[in-house]
């Protein structure tokens, strides 16, 4: 139904009026946010409704505490305004911002209403929503008049989502080896308390001390509860994930109920404190049971404080629940953009389990087995072990178990990658090797799987990061890449953590290409084409005498071709990437031939060594350096110090890069079978431009002769001269008979 506006229209246009008068900045202001608060909402405004158990309360004559959230959509506006697009998440400058509007609204509303009979139990100070009491049914009516009201929850009771750990099925033990721990990151747990002694958590006498304490803050939102057990188990969880995070444990509940108002005060405290902890993540391990076979976003009190924390950096992960739908999940978990975690078992424990009050039974465990007490949904994330967890010395078994290990991924990969998106993160998560089919509806979802979620961003081809520019600067990391199916192998090295950037050539020139300072041996090489099938390396580099090993090379580029840089370690090395590159169009280069060494006058029949040199007065290193002998009819390679392609004719031998002011020089072996006067020629190229092409070849001439005139030798055929050795034997044999008859 329609509501009377609360503040008259004539208001309003006084408003307005005194707002076009020349007025100073703090009174312009003043009147702008009062119009904003007062006016600007009421052409739109239509009464929220209001859960029935609420009016009947009210009509009983009971008083009723209710979650109100106020219209604060020029709040997001302006917020959004105000946000550099360079911004992954909203800075504290820009949450502190909306928590002062918000403030302004509130103040706006209760000022007008001026009720006696609406108490404030609690304000979210960073939400645009407070926990009120209402004691009549006029005074909520009062309330629903005001334009700025949005919607009114009720103060629904939540419950744990266990039903009275193995790490090695989500891989966590490979990130953990490469130092992905979750250092610097800290989870809010909206649970029922913490044993913060435990020795999981690092010996704590209390939360924050001493230093090697990972509980940094245990409050009460609740009359909190005699067993913290769950709570302990879930926040230990989170640890075994990430084991270097810190926990927040903000305990929402009083005895084995957790209310909706205190939640939204613990995940309001979670937003406020986000800078000051770098809280990441917020895990909600409790649920109401509720079924809700799509997405809940109408009459939801947590899509707003959801969307709060998302817009302040920190993704919220919560229980699917244990109520085995097989086509729902119960609030918080079916809210929009909440990450909603099913559970499987972490291993196989040899025997079936009864879950619940005789809920469903499990008559055989394996590792990825769907515990049949977990919900399923279309709109669920992903899988997680959660069936028979033990933590901080503690075995549970629900989604309540699986939800802290997606929350400790959380705190990983955002330690592990600060500069990622939350969408980034994310898609993260929901990056896996294992897609596990729920057998009820038929649904395939992902589960947790750390190794696959931490490989680095461009560890594939297709998913090149792409530079620009004439020069510029990366970084990255290789540790957990991988090596594609077809990649091509180079200089032997069969590594397997090959990392991959895309830049194409604004222009012509040469291009220096390093990755200084990375910890690790590197080996780098640079393609072209468009595929893996069809990719050709131009130029490659081990190790160019720099510090641990690192790689540098220079490569002649073309305008507008697209080049692919390959970055691997040599021998396995993996670690953190620098890479930079830069284009020089004006590069040039001076080569020569500085002469050709050797006999002028060689005979036929016996090769003859000569040797060129060749030398760069620069001013920049020659890429590709080329250096091509013209050898006359009649004469053949048969040896050279480098590698040569062809051995008659032309002959093209690589010299490889020369840096300025340096010389090479190559050593051939030649055979001559052709007499006469003859022409050795010796032309040097490479990629560069050359300033002064007129030394770049050199002729020598040659006179051949004959092997010592042995051509005028008469020589017998090989019959003849066996015959002719077996006349003289026998000739010999005859003389020595003679001798003997004597």
């Amino acid at each position: 139904m329609s509501a009377s506006l609360s503040v008259p229209f004539a208001t309003c246009r006084v408003l307005f009026s005194l707002m076009r008068r020349p007025l100073n900045r703090p009174m312009m202001a003043g009147f702008m946010a009062w119009f904003a608060v007062l006016c600007l909402p009421a052409a739109v405004h239509a009464a929220a409704a209001v859960p029935d158990d609420i009016n009947t309360a009210l009509n009983q004559g009971q008083s009723v505490d209710v979650i109100v959230e106020y219209e604060a959509s020029d709040v997001d506006k302006e917020a959004t305004a105000a946000r550099s697009p360079k911004d992954r998440f909203e800075t504290t400058a820009i949450t502190t911002l909306r928590a002062t509007r918000y403030a302004a609204i509130k103040k706006g509303v209760d000022t007008a209403l001026a009720r006696a009979d609406i108490t404030l139990l609690q304000d979210y100070s960073h939400l645009p929503m407070a926990f009120k009491r209402v004691h009549s049914a006029a005074a909520l009516q009062s309330l629903l008049s005001q334009p700025r009201i949005k919607a009114i929850y009720a103060n629904k009771a939540l419950h744990h989502v266990s039903v009275p750990a193995n790490f090695s099925l989500i891989a966590q033990p490979v990130t953990h080896a490469v130092g992905y721990d979750g250092s610097g990151s800290t989870v809010a747990v909206l649970d029922d308390g913490i044993d913060y002694t435990n020795s999981a958590f690092g010996g704590c006498t209390a939360p924050g001390t001493p230093s090697t304490c990972q509980v940094s803050v245990s409050n009460n939102f609740g009359s909190g509860t005699t067993d913290t057990s769950h709570g302990t188990n879930v926040s230990a969880i989170v640890l075994g994930v990430a084991p270097a995070a810190k926990i927040a444990m903000l305990n929402v509940f009083s005895g084995t109920l957790a209310s909706t108002s205190n939640i939204i005060s613990a995940m309001n405290w979670a937003v406020s404190h986000r800078s000051s902890y770098n809280i990441v993540a917020i895990n909600m391990s409790l649920g109401d049971g509720s079924q809700h076979t799509s997405a809940c976003s109408s009459g939801n009190p947590y899509l707003t404080p959801t969307n709060s924390a998302i817009g302040a950096g920190i993704i919220v992960v919560a229980a699917a629940g244990n109520d085995a739908y097989s086509n729902a999940m119960g609030l918080p978990a079916c809210t929009p953009g909440i990450v909603s975690v099913g559970a499987v078992y972490a291993d196989n424990y040899n025997t079936g389990y009864t879950w619940g009050n005789n809920l469903c039974t499990d008559y055989s465990t394996a590792p990825d087995k769907i515990a049949c007490f977990s919900d399923s949904a279309s709109f669920m994330t992903l899988w997680a072990p959660g069936a028979l967890i033990t933590a901080a010395g503690i075995t549970e078994g629900g989604t309540s178990q699986a939800s802290p290990h997606v929350a400790g991924a959380v705190a990983m990969l955002r330690a592990a990658f600060p500069s990622d998106s939350l969408n980034t993160t994310l898609n993260r998560l929901t990056t896996s090797r294992t897609q596990i089919t729920d057998a009820r509806n038929g649904l395939t979802k992902p589960r947790l799987d750390l190794e696959a979620a931490a490989r680095p961003a461009n560890d594939n081809f297709s998913a090149a990061i792409t530079l620009s520019g004439n020069s510029g600067s990366a970084s990255g990391t290789n540790l957990l890449g991988t090596t594609e199916s077809g990649e091509p192998l180079v200089l032997a090295n069969a590594s397997g953590h090959t990392v991959w950037w895309t830049w194409t050539a604004p222009a012509s020139g040469q291009v220096s290409l390093d990755t200084h300072g990375s910890p690790f041996d590197t080996l780098l090489t640079v393609y072209t084409g468009n595929t893996v099938a069809t990719l050709q390396p131009i130029a490659w580099n081990n190790d160019d005498g720099s510090s641990n090993h690192n790689s540098g090379l220079l490569f002649e580029a073309v305008s507008g071709t697209t080049y692919r840089f390959a970055v691997d370690g040599v021998n396995s090395a993996q670690g953190s990437i620098a890479l930079h590159w830069s284009l020089n169009t004006s590069a040039q280069a001076n080569l020569a031939v500085t002469g050709i060494s050797g006999p002028s006058n060689p005979t036929t029949g016996s090769p003859v060594s000569y040797t060129i040199g060749v030398s760069n007065s620069g001013p920049q290193t020659a890429t590709n350096v080329r250096l091509t002998l013209t050898l006359p009819d009649g004469v053949s390679l048969q040896d050279s110090n480098l590698s040569c392609q062809g051995n008659t004719g032309q002959v093209v031998c690589a010299m490889g890069d020369l840096a300025s002011g340096a010389s090479n020089t190559l050593i051939v072996s030649l055979l001559w079978n052709t007499t006469g006067t003859q022409s050795l020629s010796a032309s040097v190229s490479s990629d560069l431009p050359d300033s002064n092409s007129a030394n770049n070849t050199v002729n020598v001439p040659i006179v051949v002769t004959s092997d010592g005139g042995a051509a005028d030798t008469p020589t017998l055929p090989q019959w003849a001269a066996m015959l002719l050795g077996g006349l003289l034997l026998l000739y010999m044999a005859r003389l020595q008979s003679q001798r003997q008859g004597r």
